[in-house]
Parts: C-alpha cells; structure tokens; sequence
C-alpha cells in the first residue's frame, strides 16, 4: 500500500495559477527535517 499526505492553502491564493505534487519515498528513508512552521 502506498500512502501520501497532502496540505492544502485554502482558496484565498487561488488567484493565480495553482500547482499540486506528491512525493512518495522509501519507508527505509532517514530523513532528518526540522519543522517549517
């Protein structure tokens, strides 16, 4: 099974173009991401 989360802006930026992507990566992966909010 593959599983992929998404996050949404809402609909006030939809005045423009809108782009969307997904990404799925190993689950052996370490990925060392520090937290952008």
């Amino acid at each position: 099974m593959l599983i992929a989360g998404v996050d949404e802006a809402g609909r006030g930026p939809w005045a423009g173009p809108i782009v969307s992507a997904v990404c799925i990566l190993p689950k052996k992966l370490n990925l060392i991401v520090k937290d952008s909010k």
